[in-house]
C-alpha cells in the first residue's frame, strides 16, 4: 500500500517538474470593469491539448450614488479549479473548460434597479467556451462566456436594498451567467 501511495505521488508531481511545462497567469478586464472586481487565474498545461486551471474573483466594494440611500456593489468572494480542452493545442485557438465553483457569498445591487440580491454558499459546475488570440511568445489575449449551474444554501431577493419587501428567500438552485472575459494571458 505504501508503494502504491509513493508512486502515485510521484505520477503526480512528475508532470510538475518537467522542462516543456508551462504555465500560465490571467485576468479579466471585463471584471475589472464591473465595479472593480480583483480576479486572477494560473493555469498548467498537462499535456498538448488540456490545461488545469485555478482562479478566484474578489470584490468588497459598494459605491454611492447621487441619491444617498443609493449603493450601487457587485461583491463577491468566488474560487474555481477546472480543466480546458483545446483542439489544436494549449494556449492558442478554440477552448472549451468545465469547472467546479463555490462562491462564498454575493451581494448585488443598483446595477439595473433598486433590488437588492444576495446569496451565499454557492457551489456547482460551470462550463465555458472561447477563443485564445496569440500576440507574443509570452503574451495571448483570451475571449469567453460561460454559464455555471448549482445551488445556494442562503439566498435572498429583495425589492430594495433596505430589504424591506421579499421577494424571495431560503436555499435556491440556479443557472447563471458564470463569466463573460476578456483577458490578458501571461505565458511562462
Amino acid at each position: 500500500m505504501r508503494k502504491l501511495l509513493i508512486t502515485g505521488l510521484l505520477g503526480l508531481l512528475l508532470p510538475l517538474t518537467c522542462a516543456a511545462q508551462k504555465w500560465s497567469v490571467q485576468t479579466n478586464f471585463l471584471d475589472w470593469a464591473a465595479l472593480g472586481t480583483v480576479n486572477a487565474e494560473v493555469g498548467m498545461s498537462v499535456s498538448q491539448h488540456f490545461s488545469l486551471m485555478v482562479g478566484g474573483r474578489y470584490n468588497p466594494w459598494e459605491f454611492q450614488t447621487h441619491n444617498p440611500d443609493a449603493i450601487v456593489r457587485n461583491q463577491q468572494q468566488t474560487a474555481y479549479l477546472g480543466v480546458r480542452y483545446w483542439p489544436w493545442y494549449v494556449n492558442s485557438g478554440f477552448w472549451i473548460s468545465a469547472k467546479a465553483q463555490y462562491m462564498r457569498s454575493f451581494s448585488n445591487t443598483g446595477l439595473w434597479r433598486a433590488a437588492l440580491k444576495e446569496g451565499k454558499n454557492g457551489f456547482g459546475g460551470a462550463l465555458a467556451a472561447g477563443y485564445t488570440f496569440m500576440l507574443s511568445k509570452h503574451f495571448n489575449l483570451e475571449a469567453g462566456i460561460g454559464g455555471w449551474a448549482g445551488v445556494f444554501q442562503e439566498y435572498g431577493f429583495y425589492s430594495s436594498s433596505e430589504k424591506l419587501f421579499v421577494r424571495e428567500e431560503g436555499r435556491k438552485t440556479f443557472v447563471y451567467p458564470d463569466q463573460i472575459s476578456l483577458s490578458l494571458v501571461y505565458i511562462f
